[in-house]
């Protein structure tokens, strides 16, 4: 991973959290998603646990992922329209 890539992940990460943590939807979500959880664990044997937390960290890696291409697209795609619109420069 090159420094611009790194440098570009912690933006990503520490912007879309502010976004995360200020926006009522998502903590609306968030908490729907805990309880559901929290009954999920409780409707089945102990056993089980392990693997629905495996299943889960799938399911979040994967998340995690798209959300950071979207966001990457995203900026891509505006740096574009400003080059289009002569507003950015190419050098």
């Amino acid at each position: 991973m090159s420094i611009l890539d790194e440098i570009a992940d912690c933006v990503i990460s520490g912007r879309l959290q502010e976004i995360f943590l200020s926006d009522p939807e998502y903590q609306e979500l968030s908490r729907k998603q805990e309880q559901a959880s929290e009954e999920c664990y409780s409707s089945v044997p102990e056993e089980y646990h392990e693997k629905i937390e495996e299943l889960t960290d799938c399911q979040n890696e994967c998340s995690g992922r798209l959300i950071e291409m979207a966001y990457r697209q995203g900026m891509i795609d505006s740096a574009n329209l400003l080059r289009e619109l002569k507003i950015l420069k190419t050098g």
